[in-house]
Order: C-alpha cells, then sequence, then structure tokens
C-alpha cells in the first residue's frame, strides 16, 4: 500500500507523535557538506553574479608563487620572469529530487494536506543532503594530495606510500594520530597549527577516546587535539586501510558553492497552473544551501494514488546546484587535501 492509504479515515485511528516517529527520518552525520558550504564564499564576485544560466561556464583565477631563482651576488644585468596566474575550472552537479501530491488525496486522510506536503518535501531535502555529501567525501579522497615535501616527516613513525597517496603512521601510534597528523602539515609547510578534519569511524572513535586522556590521567594525550575541527564521517572508508583514515586540510581551503536560476530567485508564475512556478526556501535543516522548486499543476484521475477521478495533481522538483572546490596549487598533483591512515 503506498501514497498515504494506511493512514485513510477508515477506522478509530490516532497519530504517533513526531519525537517518537523521529527515527524514519533519520539523516547521516554531514560533515563534509557543512565544511564544505562554510567556505562558499570563496569567489569575489558572487556565483550568482557570473552564472548567468545553467550552461554558462565559470572560470576563478589566482596568481601563482613563482620559484626562486638561485643567485649569490648582485648583478647590473639581472632578469627574471614576469609572473603568472593559475586557473580553476568551477563545474556544478545539479541534484533534483521529485514527488506529487493531488489536490484531494488527502481528504479521507488521518493526515491533512499540508502533513503531506511537509513530509514530502521533508524527503527531498534529506535525499540531496546524502548525495551532495557522499559526492563530496569522494571528491575530497580523489583530489588528495600525490606531492608531498618529505616522505619520512617524522622518522620511522609516518612513511609516506607513494602508491596509495597516503601517509602512514605505524600501529604503535595510535594514541599521538593526530599529533602526528599536525607533524605531517607543519612538514609541508602548513604551520598555521589549526586545521579541518574529516575521519572515518575508526580513527573518530580512538580519536575521541585519547581526547578525553587528560590531565587526571597517568598519561595526558588530550594536549594533542588543540586546533583541529575533527568530525566523524560514515562515506569516508579507504580500502588499503582497515583501521581508518583521515583526511586533514588548512582551513577555507576546500568549499562547496550552490546556486539556483534567477528565476527561482526572483519567484515567477503559479505553482497551480498548468505552466507552473519558479520559487526558492533556505534549507531548514541549517546547511545554508537554498534550494530552487518548480512545480506544476495538471488534471488528473488519481483514483490509482489515493484520490479520486476527478482530481487535481501537483507535480514538484526539488534542486541545487553545488560546485565543487579546493584550493588551486600550481605544482602538478599536489594538493591541500592530505590522507592520513592509521596502520
Amino acid at each position: 500500500m503506498a501514497n498515504f492509504t494506511p493512514s485513510n479515515l477508515v477506522a478509530a485511528q490516532t497519530r504517533l507523535e513526531k519525537k517518537f516517529t523521529a527515527p524514519e527520518s533519520r539523516e547521516k552525520v554531514l560533515p563534509a557538506l557543512k565544511l564544505g558550504l562554510s567556505n562558499s564564499n570563496i569567489l569575489i564576485k558572487s556565483a550568482n553574479e557570473i552564472r548567468t544560466r545553467e550552461d554558462r561556464t565559470v572560470t576563478a583565477y589566482a596568481l601563482k608563487r613563482q620559484s626562486r631563482v638561485p643567485g649569490a651576488q648582485r648583478s647590473a644585468t639581472h632578469t627574471g620572469s614576469s609572473g603568472d596566474s593559475m586557473s580553476m575550472p568551477l563545474s556544478w552537479t545539479t541534484y533534483t529530487d521529485v514527488f506529487s501530491i493531488s489536490l484531494k488525496q488527502m481528504d479521507n486522510n488521518i493526515f491533512s494536506w499540508q502533513d503531506a506536503f511537509d513530509q514530502n518535501m521533508m524527503n527531498c531535502i534529506l535525499n540531496i543532503h546524502a548525495q551532495i555529501e557522499s559526492d563530496y567525501i569522494t571528491y575530497l579522497l580523489a583530489q588528495r594530495t600525490q606531492v608531498v615535501k618529505t616522505t619520512t616527516p617524522v622518522g620511522a613513525r609516518v612513511t609516506w606510500n607513494a602508491t596509495n597517496h597516503a601517509h602512514e603512521i605505524s600501529a604503535g601510534d595510535q594514541k599521538q594520530f593526530y599529533q602526528l597528523a599536525k607533524e605531517i602539515m607543519t612538514q609541508n609547510y602548513y604551520n598555521n597549527g589549526t586545521f579541518e578534519v574529516i575521519s572515518s569511524g575508526q580513527n573518530y572513535v580512538n580519536g575521541s577516546f585519547w581526547a578525553a586522556q587528560g590531565n587526571g590521567n597517568q598519561q595526558n594525550t588530550a594536549f594533542q587535539f588543540t586546533g583541529l575541527n575533527i568530525a566523524q564521517s560514515v562515506d569516508l572508508t579507504d580500502g588499503n586501510y582497515a583501521n581508518g583514515v583521515s583526511l586533514i586540510m588548512a582551513p577555507g581551503t576546500t568549499a562547496l558553492i550552490d546556486w539556483i536560476p534567477k528565476q527561482n530567485r526572483k519567484g515567477h508564475g503559479d505553482y497551480n497552473s498548468y505552466l507552473g512556478g519558479y520559487g526558492s526556501f533556505k534549507d531548514p535543516y541549517g546547511t545554508n544551501l537554498t534550494f530552487a522548486v518548480h512545480g506544476y499543476t495538471l488534471r488528473s484521475d488519481t483514483s490509482g494514488t489515493n484520490g479520486v477521478q476527478q482530481d487535481d495533481l501537483l507535480q514538484i522538483e526539488i534542486s541545487v546546484d553545488v560546485a565543487q572546490a579546493i584550493t588551486p596549487l600550481s605544482n602538478a598533483n599536489e594538493s591541500v587535501v592530505f590522507e592520513i591512515a592509521q596502520m
């Protein structure tokens, strides 16, 4: 049975409290999505200004750092390069989800039309959240650095695996995993002491334990977590490392940029007409996304979906375009994202 028919008013019934039924609409943790959107304002001009339509390409630019030309004395005829810039093409992915609801569908139901509409909207939002999160974790892992400044940043305790593109921390150093991760970043010239970290489940569990070993314990391991913003991901895995991995990066170096068409931002048309309408709304679940809405209504026989033969069927689409970005670097295959693995 579907289309809300189990809750039709065919007998004495009652609704379950929302708190009791909340597990049906539970959502996985979204560390990558929230991290990326917190850094979304990376363009000097907003995406809404420069991307006027879905098919318009957008490229961002930055200045390169020039390598030093070695010299040991002053010269009257010195020459040097004039500098250069680098580009970062932005590619948006459109995420959509859809539902339909008819004018008369809920007339014989314990739930109201608004109850059903709101539930469908929530379903679409959570489904899009989940897909953006999974895709962004996949992107960050694929974009991890393949080039490092040193292959042995702290001697035998950490080694660089050039095949897996990961720093591997020895099994005996689990309790100092995050301290060694910070040292890896320092050896790669990221030395401000503050980092964003997305951890797989095992790494996060281990880290939570060692973070709790403070001054009152025989062994204080809590000091190493200063400056680390660590979040757990249920999507982050690497089949090469059963004991877990973390992605670590300097703050503000990864981003998600969201965009919707101007017709949705301004509002246009009428959802209750066959031509349809365009609108938008802010994500009510705290991600700071703005979703586009498109809807139209047609005459329809909905008797097969808990409606009646003479009915109006509203079709709704929720959507958002998202571009993934990390700080561009001029050195080929070098990235701001580091994978740290526990052996």
